[in-house]
C-alpha cells in the first residue's frame, strides 16, 4: 500500500469514526443535539460533491476516499437526526435562519443541476458550487455555536472528522488532485471552525463557574457591610 492511498483510507475511517461516535452520543440524547437542516444541507451536498468529483478528468477513487466517506458519515447523521425526532415526537421546525440557508441551498443545487446535466458542465465550477452549499451547511450550526451557552456538539467526533478532512488534503497534494486540494481545505477550515466555537463555550462556562463564587462572596461581603452601617 503506498503513503497516498494510506492517508486516504486514513481520512476516510476518521471522518466514519467520528459520524459514528456523533450518532452514538446523539442518541444517548443528553448532550449532543444535531442541527437537522445543517444536515439536510449537508447530506445532500455530500452527495452531489462526490458525484462532481467523478465528472473531473482526474477522477480517483482513492483520491476521493475522504469524500466518499464523507457521504456515508452524513447521511448516516441525518438519517439518525430524522429517527431523533420522530423519537421524541418533536415537530420538524425550522428558524427562519435557517430557512433562509435551505433556500439558498436548493438555489445553488438548481444550479448545479442545470451547469451539470443541462450544460455537461465538469470540474471545478460544479465543485466550487458545491463547496460553497457544504459552508452554507456548516454555518447554520457555528450560528447556533456562537449564540449557545452550552455546547450541544460533539468536540471528539468533530476533532475526528477534522483530523480526516486535513489527511484529505495531504492526499490531494501528493496525487495533485486540485480538487481533492480544494474539498480537503474547506472541510478542515469548517471542522476546525465548529471545533474553535465549541472550545470557546467551553471556556466561557469554566470562567464562570470560577467567577461565581467570587461574586457570590463579594455580595455577601456587601450585604454584611450594609446591614452593619445601617445598625
Amino acid at each position: 500500500m503506498t503513503l497516498r492511498e494510506l492517508s486516504s483510507l486514513m481520512s476516510a475511517v476518521f471522518v466514519i469514526v467520528g459520524a459514528v461516535w456523533y450518532i452514538y452520543a446523539a442518541l444517548r440524547g443528553d448532550k449532543v443535539k444535531p442541527v437537522l437542516a445543517s444536515w439536510i444541507i449537508l447530506g445532500g451536498t455530500m452527495t452531489l460533491s462526490f458525484a462532481t468529483y467523478w465528472t473531473s478528468p482526474k477522477h480517483s477513487l482513492v483520491s476521493n476516499g475522504c469524500n466518499a466517506g464523507s457521504v456515508i458519515a452524513c447521511l448516516s447523521i441525518l438519517a439518525t437526526t430524522f429517527w431523533i425526532h420522530l423519537r421524541d415526537g418533536d415537530a420538524l421546525c425550522f428558524s427562519k435562519f435557517q430557512k433562509w440557508c435551505l433556500a439558498f441551498s436548493g438555489l445553488i443545487a438548481s444550479f448545479w443541476v442545470a451547469l451539470v446535466w443541462g450544460f455537461h458542465g465538469t470540474g471545478i465550477v460544479p465543485n466550487i458550487l458545491t463547496q460553497v452549499l457544504m459552508i452554507v451547511g456548516y454555518v447554520v450550526t457555528a450560528k447556533k455555536l456562537w449564540r449557545a451557552t452550552k455546547n450541544t456538539e460533539s468536540l471528539f467526533a468533530w476533532i475526528l472528522i477534522m483530523t480526516g478532512c486535513a489527511i484529505a488534503m495531504y492526499t490531494g497534494i501528493v496525487s495533485s488532485d486540485t480538487l481533492v486540494i480544494l474539498y480537503g481545505v474547506r472541510s478542515t477550515v469548517s471542522a476546525a471552525t465548529l471545533v474553535w466555537l465549541m472550545r470557546r463555550i467551553e471556556r466561557k462556562n469554566r470562567l464562570s463557574a470560577q467567577t461565581t463564587p467570587i461574586v457570590h462572596c463579594v455580595g455577601e461581603c456587601l450585604t454584611l457591610l450594609n446591614s452593619t452601617s445601617q445598625k
